[in-house]
């Protein structure tokens, strides 16, 4: 009965196991990057490390909160160190359960409260792709302190708004980082020669020859895509039966 692989507990899991990962060709890149965006691995990522580690973010700071504010009414105007306390309590909880590295780098390290909070925030808006417009940094959390009218109870309300797309951002960045371990040492018109084979074994024949050969690796994935899913992509044609 063949060994059942044992699935990544945390993030530092699964990069411990990707340094041991090395793609001798792009055959085995691809097996690679099929194998991670697998359902059932993605699925394990997403509910057994992002999810409770989200649910441990949002309790994390309404705890602290809780602690410090005693009443869901008081004010925060002016109290930007009380929701930074309250949020690096939050972010404690969520890299102790995706990657406990970044925890560990405070004590490590001997961080004050000030600087563990620059390295929590920051290493989060780093792992969820943060760019202030679709991704909302967690750093807004401690903008509700500016707000003179301001109380406990919107500072939690602000917390699903703000990291509402968080989980998939992260898994997006994680995918990422993946895709990049294996496939980095080529550039696009290799995988385009790679591909090519392929993609006429499959009954397709290529219509845009210049935009193939200058795609890129999001190009060449998608167009995998479409030639396992049997789909038409910008690139192909069907290829035109011989008399």
């Amino acid at each position: 009965m063949a060994k059942k692989e044992s699935k990544p507990s945390s993030i530092d899991d699964l990069l411990a196991n990707l340094k041991n990962e090395h793609s001798k060709d792009l055959d085995a890149s691809f097996k690679a990057h099929d194998a991670f965006n697998k359902e059932e691995n993605q699925n394990h990522l997403y509910n057994n490390i992002f999810m409770p580690a989200q649910k441990g973010l949002y309790d994390g700071i309404v705890g602290e909160l809780d602690k410090i504010f005693k009443d869901d009414s008081a004010s925060v105007h002016n109290k930007e160190k009380e929701i930074k306390q309250a949020v690096t309590a939050g972010l404690t909880k969520y890299f102790d359960k995706t990657q406990p590295s970044i925890t560990k780098a405070i004590k490590d390290l001997g961080m004050d409260a000030d600087e563990a909070y620059d390295h929590l925030t920051g290493a989060y808006d780093t792992h969820v792709g943060a760019d202030g417009k679709k991704i909302a940094s967690i750093r807004l959390l401690a903008t509700a302190a500016k707000n003179k009218k301001g109380k406990v109870h919107q500072v939690k309300r602000l917390i699903p708004g703000i990291t509402d797309k968080h989980i998939d951002s992260a898994l997006e960045q994680l995918g990422n980082q993946h895709l990049t371990h294996h496939f980095s040492k080529y550039h696009g018109a290799e995988i385009a020669a790679y591909m090519k084979p392929k993609l006429e074994k499959e009954g397709f024949e290529i219509k845009d020859k210049v935009g193939f050969a200058r795609g890129d690796l999001g190009d060449m994935l998608e167009l995998r895509k479409s030639i396992l899913e049997k789909k038409d992509h910008k690139y192909l044609k069907k290829a035109e039966k011989k008399d």
